[in-house]
């Protein structure tokens, strides 16, 4: 796949009503849906488009907020599955997710579901979601997901809060059978701030351990946030003779469409590449100028711009817009970039 020219993942955020509070939420969410969301036929549209338009469709994962909030949200799955779109969703856990409505799911054909769990106990997970009960019932419908038949993506966010639990999640992961373990390291937007996020020496002993980890385990394991995670993989020979991949990251095999229809790179990068009521999501992946510039290495600045993996890996565009405000400035979450994060006094 010629990732300038297709989306490997498209994340779609149908909604940014939720009844969770957690402290890290990209999204800010809110109790009640915003009434200038798109609607199912914008949806359909846009589904319509990139059918047409792309060799390669991307798998789609619907998310919030809390897609759940939406009444209509078995039309937005039908959409998508009807035009053979892989589909998965990415619900938060509150009491609207009963087994019954995974089962149901299964049977519409959503082919994944993204869990988010945080810690491995209630004492990290409910404290880091803002809600008592959720880690327990988070283990429930992880396990009527398997139980459907549907594959398992099990979501954990890496930053202060969580760090101390993250080789029993490990072990969690696979006591829960998943299909993929994606752990995103916190970027400082949203509710998250730089106090909440890790430094680029622990970024680092954290993807040496999940590279580690990914070698022991037969499901894919694999870092959002840290694209840098392919050199640690290829610097430490967990790549045989293969020479370092490029790594699906913000603008390159990845977009994000939020609920009133813009187009970003990435969710916790916020930045628009144009609207999709006025444009083309596959013109402005393939031709905006946001997007095309955070997919040219020649750009970068700093250690990401001069780095032997400035194309396979590029840095987080992500962490650099959010430490210093440019998308294309070095990372700081990444030892090689001679970035430094601000001190958390000014943070």
């Amino acid at each position: 796949m010629d990732l300038s020219q297709s989306m490997h993942v498209l994340t779609w955020e149908v909604t940014k009503a939720c009844q969770l509070h957690c402290r890290h939420c990209r999204a800010r969410a809110i109790p009640h849906r915003n009434a200038g969301e798109l609607n199912v036929e914008e949806i359909g549209a846009v589904l319509d488009d990139m059918a047409e338009k792309l060799s390669f469709k991307p798998i789609i994962v619907f998310t919030g907020g809390d897609p759940s909030e939406r009444e209509d949200l078995d039309q937005i799955l039908e959409a998508s599955i009807s035009r053979g779109f892989i589909t998965s969703i990415s619900p938060s856990v509150t009491p609207r997710i009963t087994d019954d409505l995974v089962h149901h799911w299964a049977e519409m054909g959503v082919r994944a579901i993204s869990l988010s769990i945080d810690g491995p106990n209630p004492q990290i997970h409910d404290r880091f979601r803002g809600v008592k009960g959720t880690f327990e019932r988070s283990l429930q419908v992880a396990h009527a997901v398997v139980e459907s038949g549907m594959s398992l993506q099990l979501n954990t966010s890496v930053g202060r809060f969580t760090i101390e639990g993250l080789e029993e999640m490990g072990e969690l992961a696979k006591s829960l059978q998943v299909s993929s373990w994606e752990v995103f390291f916190v970027i400082p937007m949203g509710r998250a701030n730089l106090k909440s996020s890790l430094d680029a020496e622990e970024i680092e002993h954290v993807l040496e351990y999940l590279a580690d980890y990914q070698g022991k385990v037969g499901f894919r394991v694999t870092a959002v946030g840290a694209p840098h995670y392919v050199r640690v993989q290829h610097e430490g020979g967990y790549m045989g003779d293969q020479p370092p991949r490029q790594i699906v990251r913000e603008a390159r095999g990845f977009a994000f469409i939020d609920h009133l229809g813009e187009v970003y790179p990435s969710g916790y990068l916020p930045l628009s590449g144009g609207n999709v009521r006025e444009r083309s999501i596959v013109d402005i992946y393939r031709q905006s100028e946001l997007f095309t510039s955070l997919r040219d290495p020649d750009r970068f600045e700093g250690g990401c711009g001069a780095c032997d993996y400035a194309v396979a890996c590029g840095g987080s565009r992500a962490r650099a817009y959010a430490v210093f405000g440019d998308p294309l400035a070095p990372d700081p979450g990444c030892i090689l970039s001679g970035a430094d994060l601000p001190a958390l006094s000014q943070a």
